[in-house]
């Protein structure tokens, strides 16, 4: 087929109609088809024509048929046209897949304890994920480590990091009862005095023995004396369980050693202040497949969530 060198690129959807008149063999057909005025379509074939500057339909009072041109055109663009559509959904799927490497940071107990299942689920719904897990209890610089998202535990600090609350973390003191049995009967928070603390060391901090417990809406400070420090909470559930002392810990990390009773909660009616946690990024606008990880790790760990 000649093209004329004067010939106007003509629109898609021009095109589309073009298909559909030579489809149902004549503009009647087609409108009803398409839901257009007649006159309408007639007039967008007529533009399509003009365009191309060759005639495409043979018209008479009784019919309507392709010009040998049209044929031509039609046999071509059927095909062009069927792999611009799916061009267009394979872009579609991708936009909408959730895809990429994923650099993670967090405390290898956390990751241990409360992210194994979720993290799982996850890239089993995101197949085309790929998840790199660095577990430390140090506080990485994100930016130098090129980490795309971490967890962190405890109050933030930098400011030139965007952070998404995933929940507040309840602690509660707990200890093995062969250790409780050692001590005079512990009934109010000054009692305390008479405990070894196991402390946690997180973030490259030092770790402090004083803490500060809710009942409500009152607030204590104690002090108390530990020759223990760990930085996994792993470690310090397993010297909890050893007897060697008592210990803040979370709830959900201890279901199992609680129902056995092997660990039992001290003043089961104070918790200490609330921790949260926080989803943390580099960039305001991250990268949907870690946008994607954020939800889901909200959702799924809204269990752990402790309310005032």
């Amino acid at each position: 087929m000649e093209q004329s060198s004067t010939m106007q690129t003509p629109s898609l959807d021009n095109l589309h109609l073009f298909i559909a008149v030579a489809d149902a063999g004549g503009f009647s057909r087609a409108a009803e088809r398409l839901d257009l005025p007649v006159a309408t379509l007639s007039r967008r074939i007529a533009a399509l024509e003009k365009e191309l500057n060759i005639p495409l339909f043979k018209r008479n009072t009784r019919n309507v048929s392709l010009t040998p041109a049209g044929e031509e055109f039609y046999a071509s663009l059927v095909p062009a046209l069927e792999s611009v559509q799916l061009a267009m959904n394979e872009l579609s799927n991708s936009a909408a897949r959730i895809e990429g490497h994923i650099r993670l940071t967090t405390p290898a107990d956390f990751a241990r304890l409360c992210l194994s299942k979720p993290l799982s689920q996850f890239l089993s719904l995101n197949p085309h994920v790929r998840l790199d897990l660095n577990l430390n209890s140090h506080r990485m610089d994100l930016v130098k480590e090129h980490v795309d998202l971490a967890i962190r535990i405890g109050h933030l600090s930098d400011s030139a990091l965007y952070a998404t609350h995933l929940f507040d973390m309840p602690l509660k003191l707990y200890a093995s009862p062969s250790y409780l049995a050692s001590l005079p009967c512990i009934q109010t928070p000054e009692d305390l005095k008479h405990c070894n603390l196991i402390r946690l060391k997180t973030n490259g901090n030092s770790p402090v023995g004083l803490l500060r417990l809710q009942k409500g809406k009152q607030t204590i400070e104690q002090t108390l004396q530990g020759n223990l420090t760990a930085n996994d909470m792993g470690v310090v559930i397993s010297l909890t369980e050893a007897a060697a002392g008592i210990a803040l810990i979370p709830e959900a990390f201890i279901t199992n050693q609680v129902a056995s009773g092997t660990l039992v909660k001290v003043l089961p009616d104070w918790r200490s202040i609330k921790t949260p946690v926080h989803a943390v990024t580099t960039a305001r606008n991250p990268p949907a497949r870690v946008k994607a990880l954020v939800a889901y790790l909200k959702e799924q760990l809204a269990y752990l969530h402790v309310k005032d």
